[in-house]
């Protein structure tokens, strides 16, 4: 899971430590197995997934309204939010979650990784820029790579990166292959690189790890975008 624009909820009934281990499955294929992730009193939604006033025809998140979370066995229901005095964006979220306390000690949860998304856009804003009446430069399109430098992802993705490629047949583990084969030399085995790494952020896109992702620093690209409904909000 990951989102790119995250607005925080506070779900305000549960304990500050309180933690539920949630089994969510990496595919819709069993085969490519399953991992855990922390279900605390804190989580992240995209902002686009609330609105402050709610109307019929909008099944998310708004003020008085329940939805249900991914594997999370009780819905939260969004009660009030913050909002910054200068700009006016929604800041914090405010929820409630009813869940039977069942007296196990909590452990310290991972928290979510803190990732820099790159989106590729077409280039040009027309079809054929050749044709542009200014020349193609000036048909560039300024939103070809945008940029989320703020996104959140679930814990699961360091395991994506330990077991990359996915399938391992894919000819891409070792940093030197393209280079030792080039000059007839049977390749050293290595780290595999970062940049096999692909999987799908639920609801939002197909991304890789970029090959300048550093221990500190998770860099996303987005590779192949979902198909939308653009009548559906």
């Amino acid at each position: 899971m990951l989102v790119l624009e995250p607005l925080a909820v506070t779900i305000d009934d549960l304990d500050d430590d309180h933690l539920e281990m949630l089994n969510v499955p990496f595919s819709k294929d069993l085969a490519y197995g399953s991992h855990s992730i922390p279900f605390t009193k804190k989580v992240y939604i995209e902002r686009s997934d609330f609105r402050e006033v709610d109307s019929d025809d909008y099944f998310r998140l708004a003020p008085g309204k329940s939805v249900g979370l991914l594997k999370a066995p009780f819905p939260i229901t969004a009660i009030s939010f913050e909002k910054d005095p200068n700009t006016g964006e929604v800041t914090v979220l405010h929820a409630k979650y009813e869940k039977p306390l069942d007296g196990s000690a909590p452990k310290k949860p991972k928290s979510p990784f803190k990732a820099t998304v790159r989106a590729f856009n077409p280039l040009f804003k027309s079809d054929n820029p050749a044709a542009y009446p200014n020349g193609f430069l000036a048909d560039i399109n300024p939103d070809a790579e945008q940029i989320f430098p703020n996104a959140m992802i679930e814990t699961g993705s360091s395991e994506i990166r330990r077991r990359a490629p996915w399938p391992v047949e894919a000819g891409e583990k070792l940093a030197n292959a393209e280079t030792s084969q080039a000059n007839g030399v049977e390749p050293a085995v290595t780290e595999p690189r970062p940049e096999p790494a692909r999987f799908q952020g639920m609801r939002v896109a197909y991304f890789c790890i970029d090959r300048e992702t550093t221990k500190d620093s998770l860099i996303l690209n987005r590779i192949v975008s979902l198909k939308e409904d653009t009548g559906k909000d």
